[in-house]
This record gives C-alpha cells, sequence and structure tokens, in this order.
C-alpha cells in the first residue's frame, strides 16, 4: 500500500517542493497527467507523468524527488511533453489540451532561465 503522507504528489511540500503545473488529458475515472514540480530551496524542475483507471492514486508509488526527472533543459523538455500528448493513451485529447501543454511549457522554460541567470 501506498504511503501518501510521503507522497510527492499529494504532499510536495515534504519534499521541499511545490507543484508548478500539471494536466490531466483523461476522463472521469481515468487519469493520464503530466505534473511539474519546482524544488523551493533552489528552483530546480522536476517532472513525471502517470496513468491509470479510479483504482490506484496518480503518483501513488512517487515517494522521493529521486523517482522524479530533473528538467535540465527546457527544450528537451518541452519536447518529450508534446511526445507524451501524442502518444496518450487516452484519445480524447483536444485542443485545450494542447493550449494548457503550451503554457506550461512556457512556464517552465521562463523559470528554467530565471534558474539558469541566478
Amino acid at each position: 500500500m501506498a504511503d501518501y503522507d510521503m507522497n510527492v504528489y499529494y504532499n510536495p511540500e515534504k519534499h521541499g517542493l511545490k507543484v508548478l503545473g500539471e494536466i490531466d488529458t483523461a476522463d472521469s475515472y481515468e487519469f493520464c497527467m503530466l505534473v511539474v514540480w519546482e524544488r523551493e530551496e533552489d528552483g530546480a524542475l522536476f517532472w513525471d507523468t502517470d496513468s491509470g483507471c479510479s483504482c490506484p492514486s496518480p503518483f501513488e508509488d512517487a515517494d522521493s524527488v529521486a523517482q522524479l526527472t530533473r528538467i535540465d533543459d527546457a527544450s528537451e523538455f518541452a519536447s518529450e511533453a508534446r511526445k507524451w500528448l501524442r502518444e496518450s493513451s487516452y484519445s480524447g485529447v483536444m485542443a485545450d489540451d494542447r493550449d494548457a501543454l503550451e503554457r506550461l511549457i512556457r512556464k517552465v522554460q521562463r523559470k528554467a532561465r530565471k534558474v539558469a541567470a541566478a
């Protein structure tokens, strides 16, 4: 059973993180999520994806920052995030999902520039 007390999605503050943004392209009783976290101490960015039906919870096994992918290159993240959306197992990807992803990508790019300038 998952320990939600230490889960990075449900309790990011216990890992020094905050959710920068998330997208869920699935319908009710399912989830197909991409989430970006920001580490509060230094602004480092991390991301991960998860999907499933209503039985598991999103990111239920993610209990450590080490399980997330660090964003070292915003362009590479943008490419991978767009690929995730294209290859999503849910066929109902809407224009709103693409727009939300592009907004999140721009947010990541702005944050990454700030971190690099610091």
